[in-house]
């Protein structure tokens, strides 16, 4: 296995592990930002492990193999990360998605939330109370579904990773390692 697979995979291992930690704890469990953060974190850290490690080894390389070597580290971690939140908010804690329809829903009782509502989307001016609450409620429950927690996140976490491989690179070929 190369070098780069295994830190991506260790990379992946860590974050499921905080993940799964701060579950067990009940540290943050409805807050996004902090895991999303360090997810980041984590894949730009791996990228610029995995990349170093192999520019130390290699004594000629060009552009395209440094940008492969580190998408061989992201999209491994990219793939095991989204598969595993969709598991997370599918089987170990679906009482996120619930408390955040909850959420929602408690806020739409409140007549001002519904007035903005109506005033953002001119599509729903002439809708009535019930039917502005239904088509919220519908949006957010597709937003919150854990497929679509899976798609997104795998989206992003693959452009991520590729936009950061090309920086890292461009940044070790210019700055540290002088090519």
């Amino acid at each position: 296995m190369r070098l780069p697979l295994k830190v991506g995979l260790l990379a992946a291992a860590i974050w499921i592990s905080i993940k799964l930690a701060a579950f067990y704890l009940s540290f943050s469990l409805d807050e996004l930002r902090p895991f999303v953060f360090i997810n980041m974190f984590i894949l730009t850290t791996a990228i610029a492990i995995s990349l170093y490690l192999v520019k130390k080894e290699e004594t000629e390389s060009n552009l395209l193999n440094d940008v492969k070597n580190g998408m061989l580290a992201g999209v491994p971690y990219a793939l095991i990360v989204s598969v595993f939140l969709y598991f997370y908010y599918q089987k170990i804690y679906p009482a996120f998605n619930e408390s955040k329809m909850n959420e929602i829903s408690m806020k739409l009782t409140d007549p001002e939330i519904i007035k903005e509502i109506q005033r953002e989307n001119p599509d729903m001016e002439n809708k009535s109370v019930e039917e502005i609450k239904r088509d919220v409620l519908a949006k957010t429950k597709m937003v919150y579904n854990p497929q679509f927690t899976m798609l997104v996140s795998m989206l992003s976490l693959l452009l991520y990773a590729t936009l950061n491989s090309i920086v890292i690179t461009l940044i070790f070929r210019r700055i540290i390692f002088r090519n």
